[in-house]
C-alpha cells in the first residue's frame, strides 16, 4: 500500500529509550508500507496554538466544523483541508505523520482521501500495541470534529511520556458516511492493514473516541449538572470486557467515578470499533455528554490521557527479560 510519511527534523525528535528506537525501526519495516515518500512536515498554520486545553479543543472543532465545514468523499477539498490541519497539528507536536490512502478519492487528480496516522513506540515491546482512533470526516451534523480534537489532545498529552507498549493514534476517513456508500471505512483499512502486519493478537485493544455533544446553535451552554455515571459511557463487546475494565480503572481514578459500561455483540457495533472487534481485537468506545465548550471537558480529556497512558503500560516485562531482549536485538 502506498503511503506518505512526514518526517520531523532532528531538532524536534524526542529522546527515546534504545529499546524504543529498535522497536520503531522494526515496526516501520513490518507494517508492509513498502512504497513510502518522505516529505517536509505539514504546518497547522493559522493562529498560534492556544495555551489552554479547553481553548485548543474549541479551536479544533471550530476549524473542522465551521471553517472547513462538511467533510466526506463528495467534498474532496474539505477532506484535504481537514487532513492537512490534523497532520499539521501532529507534526507540530513532533510526531512523524503517515498518510494512508483509503478509497473514495482520486489520488491521480490530487484528491486522495487519507487516514492520518502517528506512531508512538513503546519502551519494551516490538509489536504489542494499542490503537486510539477517531473519525475526522462528517455527514451533515453527524460529526462536529470533537472526536478528532480529543485524539489530538490526548496525543499531545502523551507525546513525551514513555509507555511500555506502542500506541497508534489514527484519524479515520470515511467513518461518518451514510450507510450504503460503496467506499471503504478508514477504520476497516487500518484494522486490516495493521493486524496483517503485526498480528491481531498483538493489538491489545482499540479505543474509539466518539464526538461529544453538539452545542445548541453554537452557544456556550452549561448543561444542568449530571451524575458522572450518566455523563460518560463506555461501549464494548463481551469479548472486550476485560479490556474495558483495564480502561475504566485509571479513567475512574482521574474522573472520580467509574463510567457506565454497555456491552454489545460485535454485530451490533456501528462505529470504528466494529472493524477491530470482528478481528477479535478488544474494543472500547468512549462517549461523553458534555459539549466541547463545557469546563468539564478538560477533566474528561485528562481522564482519557491518564487512561491511555495506563493501558499502554499494562503488563510491564521483567527487567531481566528486557535486558535479554535488548542484547538479542543488538
Amino acid at each position: 500500500m502506498n503511503c506518505i510519511i512526514l518526517k520531523p527534523c532532528k531538532a524536534m525528535m524526542p529522546r527515546m529509550h534504545p529499546s524504543a528506537v529498535l522497536s520503531s525501526g522494526f515496526l516501520l519495516l513490518s507494517t508492509g508500507l513498502s512504497s513510502c515518500t518522505f516529505l517536509p512536515m505539514f504546518s497547522s498554520g493559522g493562529q498560534e496554538t492556544p495555551r489552554t486545553l479547553g481553548a485548543r479543543m474549541e479551536k479544533h472543532t471550530e476549524v473542522l466544523q465551521k471553517d472547513i465545514g462538511e467533510r466526506n468523499a463528495s467534498q474532496p477539498k474539505s477532506m484535504d483541508a481537514a487532513a492537512k490541519y490534523i497532520a499539521g497539528n501532529f507534526s507540530d507536536m513532533g510526531y512523524a505523520v503517515t498518510m494512508q490512502p483509503v478509497s473514495g478519492g482520486n489520488e491521480k487528480k490530487g484528491a486522495a482521501i487519507y487516514n492520518i496516522l502517528v506512531y508512538k513506540p513503546g519502551l519494551y515491546s516490538n509489536n504489542q500495541s494499542i490503537v486510539v482512533g477517531a473519525n475526522y470526516d462528517s455527514s451533515g451534523q453527524r460529526n462536529n470534529g470533537s472526536g478528532t480534537a480529543l485524539l489530538l489532545e490526548t496525543a499531545r498529552g502523551l507525546k513525551d511520556i514513555p509507555t511500555n507498549h506502542n500506541i497508534y493514534f489514527v484519524a479515520y476517513a470515511n467513518g461518518a458516511e451514510p450507510a450504503g456508500k460503496s467506499i471503504s471505512s478508514g477504520a476497516c483499512v487500518h484494522a486490516s492493514t495493521l493486524s496483517g502486519s503485526i498480528g491481531a493478537t498483538n493489538i491489545l485493544g482499540m479505543i474509539n473516541l466518539e464526538p461529544q455533544k453538539l452545542d445548541a446553535g453554537g452557544e456556550r451552554k452549561q448543561p444542568d449538572p449530571e451524575s458522572y455515571r450518566e455523563a460518560v459511557l463506555f461501549t464494548t463487546t463481551p469479548h472486550g470486557k476485560k479490556f474495558a475494565g483495564q480502561c475504566a480503572a485509571p479513567f475512574a481514578k482521574s474522573w472520580e467515578q467509574a463510567p457506565a459500561t454497555f456491552c454489545r455483540e460485535p454485530s451490533a457495533l456501528t462505529g470504528n470499533d466494529r472493524h477491530y472487534a470482528v478481528l477479535g481485537i478488544p474494543t472500547v468506545s468512549c462517549r461523553c455528554k458534555y459539549p466541547v465548550t463545557d469546563a468539564r471537558t478538560e477533566e474528561y480529556v485528562q481522564a482519557l490521557t491518564d487512561m491511555i497512558h495506563q493501558v499502554a503500560d499494562n503488563d510491564a516485562p521483567e527487567p531481566a527479560k528486557n535486558a535479554g531482549q535488548g542484547e538479542k536485538a543488538s
